[in-house]
């Protein structure tokens, strides 16, 4: 296995930043940012905050999973 260049490397570790912020931000105090908004019975597109707040990330850590695989992974493979 090469060792990866160093562009690679930076996509890499922003991918895996970026991926860990969203997890933080989605299923952790990130919740207390639209906490208080829910609380009142806020909706987001019809839907309960939290759940859209929780939705919405979970779909920001699939796109950089599929980023990761067509950028990275897939190179590995090939």
């Amino acid at each position: 296995m090469d060792t990866p260049t160093p562009p690679d490397r930076r996509l890499r570790r922003g991918l895996t930043a970026a991926f860990f912020f969203a997890l933080f931000m989605g299923a952790g105090p990130g919740l207390y940012l639209v906490n208080g908004y829910a609380a009142s019975g806020g909706t987001i597109a019809g839907m309960p905050a939290l759940y859209a707040w929780a939705v919405g990330w979970c779909a920001v850590e699939a796109g950089i999973v599929l980023a990761a695989y067509l950028l990275i992974w897939r190179k590995e493979t090939a």
